[in-house]
């Protein structure tokens, strides 16, 4: 079995919890020997050392050049032909609709007997609403390679049930070959059981210079469009300057919209950038997650990894309506606030005591673990099918 992946960037971070820990975790729990089959930009292979994370990830992974030009990505199905080949692996989970249409050709050509899609997005929604793939190839026909990965690939794995829903309104998808996992956390954040506080906080807090007194919210990741940040810093702003508790972490590079919004507020504005190691320590000093999104089809079927981190280090999540399937999680779970869009007015934050950070460790125990019965049930459901 190969777990295929395409990828104009390399994120170790994202790749080592969405990806590499994924099939660690299927390898181990169901001996599935799953291989991972990397098909990187020429570009990101030459400039980058990619490929050598990516092998100390995993060891076994098979790294290679996509065909130049993301419009052509159809044609690296050619590559994979020669790994299917050569390795005898017949069965295919891929990550994405390129990867998904990829595969599908070669259970076309006899070559896979199974393939099963990894869909992480709306992938349609994402390119004509923020135009993540600048290529009229792609904004043209992305709809109608995603229609057909969805429709025609053996089985399903979404990381929302809004995603589903998506799939039903704009596909006319209505089988139940599927099962829903969001994304999850690396299993390292779970391997001490419970909420532990860290003995580096009392440092990093007073490295931040954050008071007993002060409230902290957290935004971790970047600024991307569909990050929305106009719509926070419309949010902010206000509270700012009625709450002199409240500082902000942007756990983010530098970037013109995090930089005008600490020129207001110099003090109590702070911006690092960190080793994906080192985020969980600095999130475990603040109080909220900030997770505030304009009301888009990317974000309504979304499944945001730092919704899980925030609750990993114990906090309370402040998020936007209709946010994938979180938004009603944080109501079902009083888990954080829900914020309406336009709303100009934010109810009173308080300072987060061991007992809400504990609960929330807890729930992302019990959701966003792989090995969690809820996960589990899923994962066992995909290799039922598989098995068959």
């Amino acid at each position: 079995m190969i777990y295929v992946t395409l990828l104009d960037q390399f994120h170790p971070g994202i790749y080592s919890s969405q990806v590499i820990d994924v099939c660690d975790y299927l390898n181990h729990r169901y001996k599935a020997n799953i291989r991972v089959v990397a098909f990187l930009s020429i570009r990101e292979l030459k400039n980058t050392d990619a490929k050598k994370k990516l092998k100390q990830l995993s060891p076994t992974a098979i790294v290679l050049p996509a065909f130049p030009g993301l419009k052509n990505f159809q044609l690296t199905s050619f590559l994979l032909f020669f790994v299917c080949l050569f390795t005898g692996e017949r069965v295919a989970i891929c990550r994405n609709v390129f990867c998904t249409k990829m595969a599908l050709r070669l259970k076309k050509w006899g070559l896979l007997k199974k393939v099963v899609m990894d869909g992480r997005s709306a992938m349609a929604a994402e390119i004509g609403e923020y135009d993540v793939f600048p290529v009229d190839y792609l904004r043209n026909n992305v709809a109608a390679f995603e229609k057909y990965a969805v429709n025609t690939a053996d089985f399903r794995m979404a990381v929302s049930n809004k995603l589903i829903g998506y799939w039903n309104e704009k596909y006319g998808y209505n089988k139940q070959e599927h099962v829903v996992i969001p994304c999850t956390l690396d299993r390292k954040y779970f391997d001490k059981g419970d909420f532990v506080i860290s003995p580096e906080t009392k440092t990093i807090k007073a490295k931040l210079n954050i008071s007993d007194e002060d409230i902290v919210l957290a935004y971790a990741g970047s600024t991307a469009p569909w990050q929305s940040f106009k719509l926070l810093e419309q949010l902010f702003v206000p509270l700012l300057q009625k709450d002199a508790r409240i500082k902000i972490l942007f756990l983010s590079k530098e970037s013109e919209d995090n930089k005008r919004l600490q020129a207001q507020f110099p003090d109590r504005i702070m911006i690092h950038w960190l080793e994906h190691k080192d985020v969980l320590n600095y999130l475990a000093c603040c109080d909220y997650g900030i997770l505030v999104r304009e009301q888009s089809d990317t974000n309504k079927v979304a499944s945001p990894t730092k919704f899980a981190e925030y609750l990993a280090a114990g906090l309370q999540v402040l998020i936007s309506e209709n946010l994938g399937d979180f938004s009603s999680f944080v109501k079902e779970h009083n888990c954080g606030i829900v914020i309406s869009e336009g709303s100009d007015s934010l109810p009173a934050f308080r300072k987060s005591i061991r007992e809400d950070k504990k609960a929330c460790f807890g729930l992302s125990k019990k959701y966003f673990d792989k090995g969690s019965e809820i996960n589990d049930a899923a994962y066992q459901k995909l290799f039922s099918f598989l098995s068959a």
